[in-house]
């Protein structure tokens, strides 16, 4: 699977293949914050990405998948959250834009 191609899964399938250790959390996010970083100049979608404490809960979260742990549904799955939303230790601008959170 390409790097692109993790960027159109759904996060069904996306959690199905983290739990099946196809995928990482962390090989997740870190394909999906490469192409922010590409498609965010062009788009400005994102106002702001929280690149570092994504990476360190995708890091938690495959440290569950190793171990064994039960997981949520989608345990593992990055999401964004639209700026409009108060999200502790995150800035909230009401731009019409989202943020990366995991």
């Amino acid at each position: 699977m390409s790097r692109e191609d993790i960027c159109w899964i759904s996060a069904a399938d996306l959690a199905k293949s983290i739990r099946r250790k196809k995928l990482s959390p962390v090989e997740v996010v870190e394909d999906i914050l490469e192409r922010i970083e590409v498609i965010n100049l062009k788009i400005n979608a994102y106002v702001t990405v929280i690149a570092n404490s994504a990476l360190a809960e995708a890091k938690k979260a495959e440290k569950a998948v190793m171990k064994g742990e039960e997981l949520g549904h989608l345990h593992g799955v990055p999401f964004s959250v639209k700026d409009l939303v108060f999200t502790k230790g995150v800035r909230t601008t009401f731009s019409v834009a989202s943020a990366l959170y995991f």
